[in-house]
């Protein structure tokens, strides 16, 4: 009678050990699936060793982000796609007022040999006219163009605070589930007391 008890209490202790191991490896299994894999410590320790050491750990939250958001993927192919329109549009119109501004400076020169004073004096009158003309008729585009050059740091600014808010709750969450047990901390300067007062026992007087 009493070895069936014994066995029934071992029985039921080895069940309840590996009901609780089960739980623990359930609870494991979902901490790392909740956890991005940017911030999963195999995840680090690989790209430790393969990435550059520009790697951006924001970034690489933020990117996870996207895959996982259809409005963030649509706003990032968006921004892509638009990133290169300005300075296409910029260049477009240097190019343009780089004919103009070559053609004065080439007239200004030669105006400049002229000997006659009084005709040299009417052709640069001239020639200032048409500039002050050119500079009239292309002022718009000028502040289009600043403009544009304006919205585009506004539109970097935003963006990095959108990556930036939406990254924060993501590594404040690690810090809190995965914060060290300060009881590790705690034994480990025990040991080095214990280590250091056995070293001071055992050493002679000197």
């Amino acid at each position: 009678m009493k070895k069936n008890k014994i066995l029934f209490v071992i029985i039921l202790s080895l069940s309840l050990l590996t009901s609780c191991s089960d739980r623990k490896t359930e609870n494991n299994k979902t901490s790392q699936q909740e956890t991005p894999k940017a911030l999963q410590d195999e995840k680090l320790e690989i790209k430790s060793y393969s990435r550059s050491s520009s790697g951006d750990l924001l970034e690489e939250l933020y990117q996870e982000l996207v895959d996982k958001t259809p409005e963030l993927k649509k706003l990032e192919e968006d921004i892509d796609a638009f990133s290169l329109k300005p300075n296409t549009l910029k260049n477009k119109f240097l190019q343009y007022d780089s004919k103009s501004n070559s053609f004065y400076s080439s007239a200004n020169n030669k105006a400049s040999a002229i000997t006659d004073s009084l005709l040299k004096m009417k052709i640069n009158t001239f020639i200032t006219t048409s500039s002050k003309q050119y500079t009239a008729k292309t002022a718009e585009l000028n502040s289009f163009l600043n403009q544009i050059s304006n919205n585009v740091t506004t539109l970097n600014d935003k963006h990095n605070v959108l990556k930036i808010v939406l990254t924060l709750p993501l590594i404040e969450k690690y810090q809190s589930d995965n914060k060290p047990d300060k009881k590790e901390f705690l034994n480990l300067i025990k040991e080095q007391e214990y280590l250091v007062k056995n070293s001071e026992n055992l050493t002679p007087k000197y």
